[in-house]
């Protein structure tokens, strides 16, 4: 057996990408060895600023031989009354490259063939990896790509170096122009020689590495970080709390090391969430919080450098963050002078999108929107509350301190507004509507700011849904995923009694009372919009595909039940009886199908005694079933259901011929077994779509 070791080595990559691109990576690599038949015993993947790196253990030499089977002519074709071939069996041995002799006759589903099974050997796995390594490199994706040399290869940044080993040898592999070989680099600064490895060993590979200031195992740098960070926060009483930005950080260094700066406590007077933000989102930076929670003058930044740079790194930052701060301490002072209403008006001067109006026009829709969210969810949100902080949520857009740092949009918004003493409800929505910024990212802690945060979010999917301004591929200018994903979350955590269908009227309702249309057909893109998120939502928690399409097919609109549903079916495979539960859906469904429509059951109609006592089963059980289905208890009422009729139709379809001739009775028996199918399919999941060793068709 063999390991590759494969190296990109790049201009410095932004750390937002490198994750991404090692998954695409190292996913487009296993796809292609499985194709090419390259069975492996370990695939992992890490990487820097400067390289990404995959390595692969455990691979063959070569492929696998393969059997090909080719069917011929006709067995009475191709061999005479005696068994001898004929000139028809002879030109198809020639033309496989077998002698004739080795023909086979076998049985088809068209009767005896003449068969011929010629043995391909398989090809060697260096001859199979340049390519397959450069088909898998042009496929990585990232956020934006650039060309640098005459072939137009495109990647993340131009590639530097190549490093593709196969055991102890250099795969002939060329990439962007580049040619593979066996040399990588150290870090650019501490030890930027060039280093040539002897195999493709990936534990050599980190050594050496290591050696050189590269720590190229990201949980490494990741652990180093951590470590050293609680180490400074200890004395102050805090802990380590800043997990995005650490994940972050991890990939802006090859050699981590964290140093301790100060700033003046002048700048204490600015609000805390205001200075974290200008030292986390500008700066990368770790703010430092006392046992209280308080912001104390104090920060750290992660260095790309030893411990003997210290001092250097030291004063660089502290210098740096010394002009943000100013800027940070001004802006707040001059916004903060002005109450937010009097930014309200001024935005009527700032277009929201063309066709839907401009920010004042928005924030109205918004209030109306939240009014009617609110008064849907009960009373424990302020709609009092919902509609001041609609009122107020956009105006911090016209800010200096919003305009200098556009990530504190809202968190301004929320600072100015409590100064000004407006309610606390308030000021948190106007921080929370944004929430959450992604699929990771908190979400509002508050009533008000969930409601408004729905109303923001569908605001902008119905209005560009009516618009035609839709997603496509990777783009997605208007951030309409990541403001669907975060609707379904809302709607998850909070346990709101708000469907989706109900959601998007409102929203449609609010444009027409200012005369923009969101017609039917769009209102169905929408739900199909959302639908699509809630699938690939289901398949990032780890459940099985066919699993998520069952249970969308019986209705995605309350998100509560939804998930409820998604981990009661998970729960159900677990179960002896599931094959027959399955068995009976699929059943069920299959023979009532192309039935124009059901029809109440006619107990006239009723000829047999297994289609009366299905019947009859299906009256006594219906309403316990329901009931089971309707309080949630999924489990439960699969397991009744099977319970009362897997062993029934099963005999049923023994016994029964459905498509009798009498269209009356074959109707009747179809909505018999149509009711049975829906009492399950509707209400919990569509085990029709459950993909099963062996299905009959």
């Amino acid at each position: 057996m063999s390991d590759l070791l494969y190296e990109i080595g790049t201009e410095e990559l932004p750390a937002g990408y490198i994750g991404p691109a090692l998954d695409g990576l190292t996913a487009e690599i296993r796809q292609r060895l499985e194709e090419a038949r390259l069975g492996f015993e370990r695939i992992c993947a890490t990487g820097t600023p400067r390289r990404l790196v995959v390595a692969v253990e455990g691979l063959p030499e070569r492929q696998p031989s393969l059997a090909l089977r080719s069917v011929g002519p006709p067995a009475s074709v191709g061999f005479d009354g005696e068994g001898k071939p004929t000139a028809a069996a002879r030109g198809f041995a020639r033309s496989k490259g077998v002698p004739v002799e080795a023909l086979e006759v076998q049985e088809t589903e068209k009767g005896p063939y003449v068969v011929a099974v010629v043995e391909r050997p398989g090809e060697a796995a260096a001859a199979l990896l340049p390519d397959l390594l450069r088909a898998a490199t042009a496929a990585v994706p990232f956020p934006k790509s650039m060309r640098w040399e005459e072939g137009g290869f495109e990647f993340g940044r131009p590639i530097r170096w190549l490093v593709a080993l196969l055991d102890d040898e250099v795969l002939k592999l060329s990439v962007a122009g580049l040619q593979a070989g066996r040399k990588t680099r150290g870090h650019p600064f501490l030890a930027p020689g060039e280093i040539i490895l002897e195999d493709a060993s990936f534990e050599n590979y980190r050594d050496v590495l290591r050696r050189q200031s590269v720590v190229v195992d990201i949980e490494e740098r990741r652990s180093i970080i951590r470590e050293e960070i609680t180490a400074i926060l200890a004395p102050y009483g805090s802990e380590l709390d800043e997990q995005a930005l650490l994940d972050e950080v991890t990939n802006m260094v090859e050699c981590p090391h964290a140093v301790e700066g100060a700033f003046d406590e002048r700048f204490l007077s600015v609000p805390a969430s205001v200075l974290s933000a200008a030292m986390k989102e500008h700066q990368r930076y770790f703010p430092v919080r006392d046992g209280g929670g308080d912001l104390v003058p104090r920060f750290v930044t992660v260095s790309d450098r030893t411990a003997d740079q210290d001092e250097l790194v030291r004063e660089g930052n502290e210098r740096v963050l010394l002009a943000r701060l100013e800027d940070a301490k001004f802006f707040w002072e001059e916004d903060s002078r002005r109450g937010i209403e009097e930014l309200v008006p001024r935005l009527e001067d700032v277009v929201f999108l063309g066709g839907l109006g401009d920010n004042l026009q928005r924030v109205e829709r918004l209030g109306e929107l939240g009014l009617r969210i609110a008064a849907k969810v009960g009373p424990h949100v302020s709609e009092d509350h919902v509609r001041r902080a609609a009122r107020l949520c956009k105006a911090d857009l016209l800010t200096g301190l919003v305009g200098e740092f556009p990530t504190l949009q809202g968190i301004v918004g929320r600072e100015i507004a409590l100064a000004h003493g407006e309610p606390l409800e308030v000021a948190d929505a106007i921080a929370e509507h944004y929430l959450p910024a992604g699929a990771d990212d908190a979400l509002p802690s508050t009533g008000e700011g969930s409601v408004l945060a729905l109303a923001d979010k569908l605001d902008i999917i119905v209005g560009c849904f009516s618009l035609g301004v839709l997603p496509s591929g990777s783009q997605d200018p208007y951030a309409l995923r990541r403001n669907a994903t975060g609707i379904l979350l809302i709607l998850e955590k909070n346990e709101f009694d708000l469907r989706l269908g109900e959601l998007v009227e409102m929203a449609r309702a609010t444009y027409r009372d200012h005369d923009v249309e969101c017609d039917d057909e769009a209102a169905g893109r929408i739900m199909e919009f959302f639908r699509d998120r809630l699938y690939h939502a289901a398949i990032e928690r780890g459940f099985r595909h066919d699993f998520v399409r069952a249970v969308l097919a019986a209705g995605y609109e309350g998100i509560e039940d939804l998930w409820r549903r998604m981990e009661s079916l998970a729960e159900c495979a677990e179960k002896p009886w599931w094959p027959s539960l399955v068995e009976l859906v699929d059943r069920t469904f299959r023979i009532q199908r192309d039935a124009e429509q059901i029809e109440p059951l006619k107990e006239e109609l009723l000829r047999e005694p297994l289609e009366r006592e299905l019947a009859a089963a299906l009256e006594e059980n219906r309403a316990d079933i329901a009931a089971l289905f309707d309080g949630g208890q999924y489990v439960a009422a699969a397991e009744r259901y099977c319970s009362a009729f897997a062993q029934l139709v099963h005999d049923f379809f023994e016994e029964v011929f459905v498509n009798v001739e009498d269209q009356a009775v074959r109707q009747n028996r179809k909505s018999l077994c149509a009711w049975v199918y829906r009492l399950f399919a509707d209400s919990f999941a569509d085990l029709y779509l459950i993909e099963t060793a062996e299905r009959p068709e």
